[in-house]
């Protein structure tokens, strides 16, 4: 993945709009304009993010990027799952060529 492509979402952290780890993802559901799973995340992690996906009707994007990756872009440690709160972050973030070209998981 293109590194600059990264910077919408660590911007959308600064901003306050991104949530990471499962316990914030979880508790930001409701609140949530899609949801990003890293490439290489445990299937503990994954089910996870299916299930608020599904019960909630968010959007769920696999990331190229793994755990290390989207930490770093949120500066901070490795982590599998964040989720972004605003609509017109989440827009500019599912339009990055990265991104957008991977298949929804939901």
């Amino acid at each position: 993945m293109n590194p600059q492509n990264l910077r919408t979402l660590g911007l959308a952290y600064r901003a306050g709009k991104v949530v990471w780890g499962l316990d914030a993802v979880a508790g930001a559901k409701g609140q949530a304009a899609v949801f990003l799973l890293a490439n290489d995340a445990g299937n503990a992690a994954r089910r996870e993010a299916e299930r608020l996906s599904a019960m909630t009707g968010t959007l769920l994007k696999i990331l190229p990027v793994d755990k290390a990756g989207l930490g770093a872009a949120l500066g901070k440690p490795p982590c599998a799952v964040a989720a972004v709160t605003d609509q017109g972050f989440a827009r500019s973030i599912l339009t990055l060529p990265d991104i957008g070209g991977n298949p929804p998981v939901s």
